[in-house]
């Protein structure tokens, strides 16, 4: 099933390590959500492509040969990633997951399948926060709840992390670098997660998407799950080829690295 934006961020709401995290913060996230609707993409706190004191931010990949990644944020979520993960598999392509740890406690099964079926699991933090409002210590709660999470239901350790709405202070970059996690943005968003209808969602993926492009999507809501047949039919017939984060772009630490 899928839920609206604001019941996903509401039902997020939670303590992180001792610190309270409830309503009241998930409607301050929903607030700064809708204030960034008016651009067209989110803008990171960081540039991504940046690389500072060995911790790498990344926006794209590399731009020779036709590859992309394309990316499903805010899942597991039944009844939208299980249907993401049918059209993948009946066209034999691959793509990364960057989980939630609550919503993988929550549907550990489907977090199985994700890296089963050969796609790749991510850290996508725990509760859905941004991070740059964050103190340290939750920040690195966030992060190694979600490490630990992901590890013990799928025995595989995440090596990238995507900040939820991009949010992430440059001062935060020992935080992922002493879990070896490299920090991994995008550069294409269809903004799918505000449901701007089916047609709005694949034409601007078909329309914006060039190689190298890292396209982010979210497994959260049916107009995505909908129309991704015809996002990945869009993106075959322009002959991209498909790839996970670190098929595309190696381990973070492990240079060289596509850059911006």
């Amino acid at each position: 099933m899928s839920i609206s934006r604001a019941k996903f961020l509401k039902s997020l709401g939670a303590s992180a390590g001792g610190f309270v995290l409830g309503t009241g913060l998930a409607s301050a996230a929903q607030a700064l959500v809708d204030k960034a609707a008016a651009a067209k993409n989110p803008t990171p706190t960081v540039v991504p492509g940046e690389e500072t004191k060995s911790v790498h931010f990344i926006g794209s990949g590399p731009s020779a040969g036709r590859r992309i990644a394309i990316t499903f944020d805010d899942g597991p979520t039944p009844g939208v990633t299980d249907v993401v993960l049918d059209e993948l598999k009946k066209r034999n392509l691959h793509s990364t997951f960057f989980m939630i740890g609550k919503r993988v406690i929550e549907a550990p099964e489907l977090a199985q399948r994700v890296l089963a079926e050969g796609h790749e699991v991510c850290n996508h933090t725990f509760n859905h926060l941004k991070l740059n409002t964050l103190s340290d210590q939750q920040v690195e709660w966030e992060i190694q709840k979600t490490q630990d999470t992901i590890c013990e239901v799928t025995n595989k350790v995440p090596t990238w992390l995507r900040p939820p709405y991009g949010a992430f202070r440059k001062n935060q970059i020992g935080i992922p670098q002493s879990k070896e996690l490299g920090v991994v943005f995008w550069s294409v968003d269809p903004r799918d997660w505000s449901q701007p209808g089916e047609d709005k969602i694949v034409d601007t993926i078909l329309t914006e998407t060039k190689p190298g492009s890292i396209i982010l999507c979210h497994d959260l809501h049916k107009q995505t799950a909908n129309c991704v047949g015809r996002i990945l039919d869009g993106l075959l017939e322009r002959q991209f080829e498909f790839t996970s984060i670190s098929a595309f772009l190696g381990q973070p630490y492990q240079k060289p690295l596509a850059k911006v």
